[in-house]
């Protein structure tokens, strides 16, 4: 998240958020604003406006603000300038004597609730682990899975975006995948038909899967600027496709593309353990969703829970939470269900098709209920009307 101030004559106000945002910009006008966030498009923005004529706010009506930006402007207590404010589409106007920075922060929590619903409502959720090892790819593998059996009228895609070379392909039966994720940056045009050429492929009728990396070497084509700029855009062009999107990016590292893809991202499920040293690194971790404005859409889940020597959950709250301005807490925690996993690991086979009434799927069903059908998340959408006529199927073969 991008906070950003506009403020030609206090262009010290609103410091104080830096101690919760990480990327917090101040600029002197708006034109200085809008040549900035040309590079951002991809991240929600909060623009922080300062005014103190009626003509610094009619300077808006002509700027074409995408649905990524909620917009407070803050003035004097004028009916005029507040009434002006809302014809044009400002978000909220404050009056200057209310602003101050507890108040900012309040606002600034609930647009990201704005932004998502204008951005589509579908669900994009990031899975993510600590470590390699701790389940991040079979908890997200068979989640997806399970989704698209238990809600078969809506649409399930899995995107493997681990930098590290992908084995979910082993798992959905496509053994050598021809196109991978690498060659969704290369489509020349964001259209269904392109996008099953080069790397969607169908699993089940209303589940979807673009296979990971099949090569170490194929790694520098995630971190090229312009590709992670294409992969961004297939994200929020095929959203409006599919009711649920679970992208797997493997362990957690702090570079362009998982940062980006985590921002835009409507939840984040960080995967760990219940051991001292998983609470280390997971902290390190918490650090930047702290800072990063990611707080309210972060989940943590322990997985193998009940395993010998671990911490209890109470000790691990404390752990997290200790230096931060939040609570962080597990929010889920998933049994040590080590019979069913490593067999199904070492076949290449999903827990969900293997062992459907296992102690790990019982789990992961309950993810299912709790954070992606009766949370909030599923939402009908406000496609047109005609669309609505039609089924999934029907869709993909106008795709094709």
């Amino acid at each position: 998240m991008v906070i950003a101030y506009v403020s030609r004559e206090n262009e010290g106000c609103y410091n104080e958020l830096h101690d919760d945002i990480t990327d917090v910009n101040n600029f002197r006008d708006i034109e200085e604003f809008i040549n900035y966030y040309a590079t951002s498009k991809n991240k929600d923005v909060v623009l922080l406006y300062k005014v103190d004529s009626i003509d610094q706010i009619e300077a808006l009506r002509d700027i074409y603000f995408t649905d990524n930006i909620y917009m407070i402007v803050i003035g004097e207590d004028n009916s005029d300038y507040s009434l002006l404010a809302g014809k044009i589409g400002v978000d909220a106007y404050i009056h200057e004597d209310k602003a101050n920075s507890v108040y900012i922060r309040n606002i600034i929590r609930e647009s990201q609730t704005v932004i998502k619903k204008r951005r589509g409502h579908s669900n994009v959720s990031v899975f993510t682990g600590i470590s390699g090892g701790v389940g991040t790819t079979t908890i997200a593998m068979n989640l997806a899975k399970s989704l698209s059996e238990n809600n078969l009228d809506k649409n399930v895609l899995f995107l493997d975006f681990a930098s590290t070379k992908s084995i979910s392909n082993l798992f959905f039966d496509n053994i050598q995948p021809k196109k991978t994720i690498v060659d969704i940056a290369t489509v020349q045009r964001l259209e269904m038909a392109e996008l099953f050429e080069n790397g969607l492929d169908r699993i089940t009728n209303n589940f979807y899967f673009v296979p990971g990396v099949q090569k170490h070497t194929d790694r520098e084509y995630l971190d090229k600027p312009e590709n992670i700029q294409m992969f961004l855009s297939f994200i929020l062009y095929i959203k409006e496709k599919f009711d649920f999107i679970i992208i797997d990016v493997g362990v957690f590292e702090d570079v362009d593309l998982e940062i980006d893809i985590q921002e835009i991202a409507d939840n984040i499920f960080v995967i760990t353990e219940f051991s001292i040293p998983s609470m280390s690194i997971l902290k390190t971790y918490i650090d930047i969703i702290d800072k990063s404005g990611w707080y309210k859409k972060t989940h943590i889940f322990a997985n193998r829970s009940d395993a010998f020597g671990s911490v209890t959950q109470d000790e691990a709250k404390k752990i997290l939470s200790k230096g931060l301005k939040h609570d962080f807490d597990i929010d889920f925690s998933l049994p040590n269900d080590a019979m069913h996993l490593r067999e199904c690991w070492n076949e290449a086979q999903l827990v969900n098709d293997v062992y459907p009434n296992s102690p790990f799927m019982n789990a992961i069903r309950e993810v299912g209920d709790k954070f992606f059908v009766h949370d909030g998340s599923m939402y009908i959408k406000n496609s047109h009307i005609e669309e609505k006529k039609l089924t999934f199927m029907e869709k993909v073969k106008s795709w094709l």
